[in-house]
C-alpha cells in the first residue's frame, strides 16, 4: 500500500458507516457511493506504490487523494455527531424544535459528499496527466536496487569488528554443541545492527570450519525468490562448470529442492540464511531442501523479526543483538574514522565532535561505519568533521550503503495498520520513553484498532501492535513488567528519523520544534515541542488537526489560545505537565469529536460543566496532584472506557452508574462508589478506590461482588480502615493492590481466585510471608515498602507453591530467609533498593524453575558479597 494513512482512513470510513448508520439516515446512499469512490482510488494506490519514492507528481497525487479520504471521515462523523446531539435522548417536544436544524445539516452533507465524489473523479482523470499508468512494466524500486547493493556473502569479513566477543563465543558453542538432529540457531536486531557482520564472524570461526566441511550462505533478502536461493546454495556446494550452471537454469522448482536435499544427504552441513523476513521462505527451505537427519546438522539464521526465528525453531532461543554501548562505539568509530594503526587515538581537538557524532549513531553499528568511513576520506580537520556533524541526516541517506534506506526497508515491510502506528510513534520527542498504556489508548482513540471479539477489545490488539513493532525490532522495549509484559517502549533516534521523514513525505504530521515553526494549514497531526509565547502561534491558518501533543513545555502562564470552534476535528489532545496557569475554558464542549484527553500533572483544579457534551470521549486523564472538581457530569460521557485520577471532588456523590464501555475507574472515593449501581458498568475491568477509618470495606465488597468483569481492586488507604473483612466475596477479582501508609495490618481473607497481589507503601509492622505464602493461587506478588518491621522475612517450607514471580523494592530487612521447598515454581526474582539486605537466600541456587534474577540498584557491598555459583546457576542473571 502507498499510503498506509489513506488505506487506514478508508477502513475506518467504512466502519464508521456501520456504527453511525442510524444517524445517517437520508444520506446513507450518498455515502457509500463516496465509499466505493475511495475503495477504487485505492486500487490505484496499489499501482502507485511502486515509484512514489522516487516521483513526486506521485507523491503530490497520493497527497491529494489523503486529504480528500480524511476529509470523507471528517464529514460522516461532525454530521453523525450532530444529529445524534438533535435526537438521541431528547423528548418529542424537543426533537420537534431541532428537526430543522436536522434538515439543514442533511442539506449541507449532501452537498458537501458531491463535493467531494466530484473532487475524487478530478483526482482520478489527473492519472494520465500525472503519468501514473502502468507502473510495473519495466521498472525497478530503490528498495530492489539497496537489497541487490545489500546482497551479503561470508568473503568480505570485516575485521574490525567491537563489542561481539562474547556473543560470538556464544553463536560457536551454540553451533557445536552435541545433539544429532538438525537444529537452527538465530540472530535477530534491528537494520543495521551488524547481524550479518557477525553471522560472518561465526561462520569464518576456525571451530566452526573445522566441524563443518559442507558448508553454504545466502542472503534471502525481502524479495525472495525460491528458485534462486535454491541456486545459490547448489552452486556452493559443487564444482562449477558450465553444465551445472545449464542444467540449474533448466531445472523446475521441484528439481532444485531435490537436487540440494541429496547434496546435503548425509553430511554434516551448515547453511548461513541471511537476511530472512518472511516465516513463508523458511517453509519453503525446511520443509523440502534441508535434510533433518543424524548428523548434528546447523542452520544459521539472521532476520529483524523475531516471529521467523521463533517459528524456524521453537527450542532455540534467538541471540538478540543490541545496539552498542557507548565506548564499544567510540571504538568502532576510531578504526573507522583515523587511518588504520593498531591503537588509533582521536586527536585531542577532533574528540568533542567525534564523540558527539558517535552519539547520534545511537549505538548503530552500521551508520557509525559508514560515518566513519565517510571521515576517512576527509582532512582531519574540526571544520571538516563539524559539517558532517551539521549534516548527519543527509550524509547517511546519500551514502553509498543508504543508512537511511536500509532502516526503510524494515518500514517498508509493514502492514498498512503497523505504518500508521510507527509513524505516530514519530511525534514523541527524541530519546522518549513512552507508555505504552497511554500509546494504546491514543491508538484506539484514532480509531485504527477494530475490536476483534467480544472478549479481545481494542486495546489487546493495539498491544499486541506494541509487541509486533518490538518483534520487528521497529521498537525497542523500554522498560518489562516483572511477569514481561511491555511497559514502556524508545524507538532508535534513527527509526524515528525515518518515521519523520516518511509522515512528512506523506503530510502525516508535523512537528513544532523551533520558535521560528509556521504551522502548515494542511496539518492533520501536530507535536508541539517549543511553544511560542507569540499567543497567535497558529497564525491566519486553522489546520484541520486530528491530533495535538505538548512535549517538554513545563509552564505555561498564558492562554494556550486553541480556537475551540477552529479545531472541531481534534480526537486527542495531550497536555501532559504543561503547567497551565488557568482551568479549560467552557469551549472544551465544542470539541464533540474528542476521544482522547490528557491533563496529566497540568494544575488543573477544575473541569467545567460543557465537558457533558463530550459524548465521544474514551480516555479522560486527570492525574494532578491537587484534587480536580468535577461537577456531575461524567454518567454523560457514555463512550469512557478509562478514567485516570489521582482525587477527584465533587459537591455531590458523582453519578456515574451506566457507563457500559467504562473499563478503568481510578481512585474514586468510596462514597461516590456506594452511591451508584456498579452491576450496570458491565465493562469494568480494573477499579481504584480511596478508602478511610469510616469505609466499610464489607459492604464494599458486597456492593462489587455482582460485577462480574471486574478483575483488579486497588484499595488506597488514607488510614486504617475499621476492618478489611469481606475480599473473600469477590470471586471475580485476580489482582488486588492494597497502598496506603493507613494500612498497618493486612486483611483477614483475601479474593479466593487472587494471583496477583501487590503491596505498596503499607505500615506493615509484622512479617507478611506467614500469611501471603499460604495464598493457593498467587503467581505474582510485589512489595515496595510495605513492611516496618527489623525482623527477618521468612519464606517457609512448601510456601508459595504456585508464585512464579517476585519483586522486593525498598525493603527494611537485613535478611530474607527461604526454607527447603518454598517457591518450588519461582521464574523471577527482582530485588530492588533493599539498602539493608546483606545476601540473597541460600535455597534459591536449588529451585530448578528460577530463570531470572535481577538486581536493580542494590549497593556495592551486597553485590561483592554474591555467591558465583548461586548467580552462575541462573540462566539469567542482570545487575542494574
Amino acid at each position: 500500500m502507498a499510503d498506509p494513512v489513506v488505506s487506514v482512513v478508508i477502513e475506518r470510513t467504512s466502519n464508521l458507516l456501520i456504527q453511525k448508520i442510524v444517524f445517517l439516515k437520508g444520506v446513507r446512499r450518498q455515502v457509500e457511493r463516496l465509499q466505493n469512490d475511495l475503495v477504487r482510488m485505492r486500487c490505484f494506490l496499489n499501482d502507485a506504490d511502486q515509484r512514489q519514492d522516487e516521483d513526486e507528481r506521485i507523491r503530490n497525487w497520493v497527497s491529494e487523494i489523503r486529504a480528500a479520504a480524511y476529509d470523507a471521515e471528517d464529514i460522516i462523523e461532525i454530521f453523525a455527531s450532530k444529529v445524534e446531539f438533535f435526537t438521541k435522548d431528547k423528548g418529542l417536544v424537543t426533537k420537534l424544535t431541532y428537526y430543522p436544524l436536522k434538515i439543514v445539516s442533511l442539506n449541507k452533507i449532501g452537498k458537501e459528499i458531491e463535493s467531494l465524489r466530484m473532487r475524487l473523479k478530478e483526482i482520478a482523470d489527473s492519472r494520465e496527466e500525472y503519468g501514473i499508468k502502468n507502473l510495473r512494466e519495466g521498472m525497478t524500486t530503490h528498495g530492489e536496487e539497496l537489497q541487490r547493493i545489500r546482497r551479503s556473502s561470508p568473503l568480505n569479513e570485516d575485521k574490525d569488528i567491537v563489542g561481539f566477543g562474547e556473543i560470538t563465543k556464544s553463536l560457536v558453542s551454540e553451533l557445536l554443541k552435541g545433539g544429532k538432529n538438525r537444529r537452527v540457531v538465530s540472530i535477530i536486531g534491528m537494520g543495521g545492527a551488524g547481524k550479518t557482520t557477525l553471522a560472518k564472524k561465526v561462520y569464518n570461526h576456525a571451530d566452526v570450519r573445522t566441524r563443518f566441511n559442507c558448508r553454504a550462505w545466502v542472503c534471502v533478502s525481502s524479495s525472495y525468490n525460491h528458485k534462486e536461493t535454491l541456486r545459490t546454495i547448489i552452486k556452493q556446494l559443487n564444482p562449477m562448470t558450465n553444465e551445472l550452471l545449464d542444467m540449474l537454469e533448466r531445472m523446475q522448482e521441484q528439481d532444485l529442492e531435490e537436487r540440494l536435499y541429496k547434496d546435503l544427504q548425509d553430511k554434516r552441513y551448515l547453511v548461513v540464511l541471511d537476511d530472512v523476513w518472511k516465516e513463508a521462505a523458511w517453509d519453503c527451505l525446511a520443509t523440502r531442501a534441508f535434510p533433518d537427519g543424524s548428523t548434528s546438522s546447523r542452520l544459521l539464521l539472521t532476520s529483524r523479526n523475531l516471529d521467523v526465528a521463533v517459528h524456524a525453531d521453537a527450542l532455540s532461543k534467538p541471540h538478540e543483538l543490541k545496539t552498542l554501548g557507548e565506548e564499544d562505539s567510540w571504538q568502532l568509530f576510531l578504526k573507522k574514522a583515523l587511518v588504520h594503526e593498531a591503537n588509533a587515538v582521536c586527536p585531542p581537538d577532533l574528540e568533542e565532535v567525534g564523540r558527539e557524532i558517535v552519539r547520534r549513531c545511537a549505538g548503530l553499528p552500521l551508520a557509525i561505519t559508514v560515518i566513519g568511513g565517510l571521515l576517512l576520506g576527509k582532512k582531519e580537520l574540526k571544520s571538516e568533521w563539524e559539517k558532517v556533524l551539521s549534516n548527519f541526516s543527509t550524509y547517511l541517506s546519500r551514502s553509498q550503503n543508504g543508512v537511511s534506506a536500509i532502516l526503510e526497508l524494515s518500514y517498508a515491510d509493514l502492514p498498512a495498520n503497523l505504518k500508521f502506528c510507527f509513524l505516530y510513534l514519530g511525534l514523541f520527542p527524541e530519546d522518549s520513553v513512552i507508555s505504552v498504556r497511554k500509546l494504546i489508548h491514543m491508538w484506539v482513540a484514532e480509531g485504527i484498532m477494530q475490536k476483534r471479539d467480544a472478549e479481545n477489545l481494542e486495546e489487546t490488539a493495539a498491544y499486541d501492535d506494541v509487541e509486533r513493532l518490538c518483534r520487528r525490532n521497529m521498537v525497542q522495549v523500554a522498560e518489562m513488567t516483572i511477569d514481561e509484559r511491555i511497559k514502556s517502549c524508545r524507538v532508535h533516534d534513527l527509526l524515528r528519523d525515518v518515521a519523520i521523514r516518511k509522515a512528512e513525505d506523506e503530510n502525516f504530521f508535523q512537528i513544532h520544534d523551533t520558535r521560528d515553526d509556521k504551522i502548515s494549514a494542511k496539518s492533520r497531526y501536530l507535536a508541539v515541542h517549543t511553544l511560542s509565547r507569540d499567543k497567535n502561534y497558529f497564525g491566519s491558518s486553522t489546520p484541520p488537526l486530528r491530533s495535538l501533543l505538548f512535549f517538554n513545555i513545563r509552564r505555561y502562564g498564558e492562554d494556550i489560545s486553541l480556537s475551540f470552534k477552529s479545531f472541531r476535528k481534534l480526537r486527542i489532545v495531550d497536555l501532559e505537565n504543561v503547567e497551565m496557569g488557568y482551568d479549560l475554558p467552557e469551549g472544551i464542549g465544542e470539541f464533540r469529536l474528542l476521544r482522547y484527553l490528557g491533563l496529566r500533572r497540568t494544575s488543573i483544579e477544575r473541569l467545567p460543566h460543557s465537558f457533558g457534551f463530550l459524548r465521544n470521549l474514551q480516555t479522560l486523564d486527570i492525574r494532578n496532584i491537587n484534587r480536580v472538581i468535577v461537577s456531575n457530569f461524567i454518567w454523560k460521557l457514555e463512550s469512557l472506557r478509562h478514567l485516570h485520577a489521582y482525587d477527584i471532588m465533587s459537591n455531590v456523590p458523582l453519578k456515574i452508574e451506566g457507563l457500559r464501555n467504562l473499563q478503568t475507574l481510578s481512585r474514586i472515593h468510596f462514597d461516590h462508589i456506594m452511591h451508584n449501581d456498579m452491576t450496570t458498568l458491565t465493562s469494568l475491568q480494573k477499579l481504584g478506590i480511596w478508602v478511610d477509618g469510616t469505609s466499610e470495606i464489607d459492604k464494599l465488597c458486597t456492593h462489587l461482588s455482582e460485577v462480574g468483569s471486574l478483575k483488579t481492586l486497588h484499595l488506597y488507604c488514607l488510614e486504617q480502615p475499621q476492618s478489611l473483612a469481606g475480599l473473600s466475596k469477590l470471586h471475580h477479582v485476580t489482582a488486588l493492590k492494597l497502598f496506603g501508609r493507613g494500612l498497618r495490618t493486612l486483611p483477614p481473607d483475601f479474593p479466593p481466585n487472587l494471583s496477583r497481589l501487590s503491596l505498596k507503601e503499607t505500615r506493615l509492622g509484622a512479617d507478611p510471608m506467614p500469611v501471603l505464602e499460604k495464598l493457593g493461587q498467587l503467581s505474582f506478588l510485589k512489595m515496595k515498602d510495605a513492611y516496618e518491621g527489623s525482623q527477618h522475612m521468612v519464606i517457609s517450607r512448601n510456601g508459595f507453591h504456585r508464585l512464579k514471580f517476585l519483586e522486593l523494592r525498598y525493603l527494611r530487612v537485613d535478611e530474607i530467609k527461604v526454607e527447603e521447598g518454598a517457591l518450588r515454581r519461582l521464574q523471577c526474582l527482582r530485588i530492588r533498593e533493599c539498602y539493608r539486605l546483606e545476601k540473597l537466600p541460600e535455597e534459591l541456587k536449588h529451585i530448578s524453575t528460577l530463570d531470572k534474577l535481577e538486581l536493580v540498584d542494590m549497593p556495592k557491598d551486597f553485590i561483592r558479597r554474591l555467591d558465583a555459583d548461586m548467580v552462575s546457576s541462573v540462566p539469567s542473571f542482570s545487575i542494574f
